[in-house]
């Protein structure tokens, strides 16, 4: 297998598709080296595990969307892939057990004709010694001389047979020495096959566990993005609506593998959150001091922002009813992108809790690193417990979700 990428844990904008075209020419190049169909197999399989190592590594919240569609598409290739090896190995197991069982009945039929061969052998020896103990003048001059002829007969007949008893024990016993050669090699083989097998089922493992992680890690980014697209809805409409679109993108391709769920309720629908308003922006009554520290140091740069913060699990859990349904699975637990139109379970943002702000200056959000307004803010957030979601520009909060 092909070691993974060293990758910064600084936030970056996410490529798979360079990195898959780079992995993609190193195969290419292989291909002319190769001497058969499986270890052509055998090299595709190794971009594949590149390529899906690649899209673990993808940061899924601030990820752009084709970047996450291409590595939730290199996972499930990869899983497919393997998939396919397990499937061939399994085969491969089978055909040489099937030859090794072979081989063994064979040997058990070679001897059991070789013991009857024996056997035979034996009878015929005998018959031949009692019909006929040699030719007795005596006998033939004053005895029947019909009767001497009858057992020279007899004894010519027994005498042959056991010839070609012999030629048969010493067909049999080389059979046999074969049979055994071909049985053994059969038995390394079919442990070769099963060992094989065995390693393969270990790749399938970790190819289903980087899916997985992916999938989650998609889930989480919807569960963020929806909530973000509904907290936006009053201060940036088309912003919103992009987001939704982007989503529903996502929501497709996680539809298409239809994972298990992996829900579950991060702020519970009765949770006692005080609430305050600062210059118009209500949030936590927690962060309400680094809030008026912000707001006043970003005021002494020369940018007067607003915003929106807390939005109430009471709107969310509306939003899942009429877009998800009604039972408290649906409501509460029900992956984001099963509901039409996707939209984020409850509880799962920190504006339900007060302690994110979408920013605004000018009355309109953020929405460039580039700007000197978010430079500023960078400058200075970060006194006042502040942190900014890669990927979103307007969005702040003390955990950085």
């Amino acid at each position: 297998m092909l070691s993974p990428p060293a990758f910064s844990s600084s936030p970056r904008r996410f490529s798979l598709t360079i990195l898959t075209v780079g992995v993609a020419l190193a195969f290419s190049a292989s291909v002319s080296h190769a001497t058969s169909p499986d270890e052509l197999r055998r090299q595709r399989r190794e971009v594949q595990e590149q390529a899906a190592l690649v899209a673990s590594e993808i940061d899924a919240l601030a990820a752009e969307v084709s970047d996450l569609e291409e590595a939730l598409n290199a996972a499930s290739a990869n899983v497919d892939s393997q998939q396919a090896a397990v499937d061939a190995a399994e085969r491969n197991v089978e055909e040489t057990e099937a030859a090794l069982n072979s081989a063994r009945e064979a040997i058990v039929e070679l001897e059991t004709e070789l013991t009857d061969t024996r056997l035979r052998l034996e009878a015929a020896a005998i018959d031949s010694y009692v019909s006929f103990q040699g030719f007795d003048v005596v006998e033939a001059l004053t005895g029947d001389p019909w009767a001497m002829s009858r057992a020279e007969t007899l004894a010519s007949i027994g005498t042959g047979s056991s010839f070609e008893t012999v030629d048969r024990l010493r067909q049999v016993s080389s059979e046999l020495d074969q049979q055994r050669t071909v049985a053994a090699d059969a038995a390394v083989a079919a442990a070769a096959a099963k060992a094989a097998m065995e390693q393969q089922l270990v790749q399938l493992t970790e190819a289903l566990a980087v899916q997985d992680q992916l999938l989650n890690d998609a889930y989480d980014r919807q569960d963020h993005r929806l909530s973000e697209a509904a907290a936006l809805a009053d201060l940036d409409a088309a912003l919103a609506e992009e987001i939704r679109q982007e989503e529903q993108r996502i929501a497709d391709e996680i539809a298409r593998r239809n994972p298990p769920s992996n829900g579950g309720v991060t702020v519970p629908p009765d949770s006692d959150i005080e609430l305050v308003t600062v210059n118009g922006i209500t949030v936590n009554v927690l962060i309400e001091e680094q809030l008026r520290g912000f707001l006043s140091a970003m005021s002494a740069r020369g940018f007067s922002l607003g915003g929106g913060g807390y939005r109430s699990t009471e709107r969310q859990v509306a939003l899942r009813r009429s877009n998800c349904g009604t039972s408290d699975y649906a409501i509460w637990e029900m992956p984001a992108s099963r509901c039409r139109p996707p939209t984020a379970r409850p509880g799962r943002s920190q504006h339900e809790v007060g302690l994110a702000i979408d920013f605004t200056y000018n009355g309109r959000i953020i929405r460039s690193t580039q700007s000197d307004v978010f430079r500023a803010m960078s400058d200075v957030a970060p006194d006042f417990g502040f942190r900014n979601l890669p990927g979103e520009p307007w969005h702040w909060s003390t955990t950085g979700n």
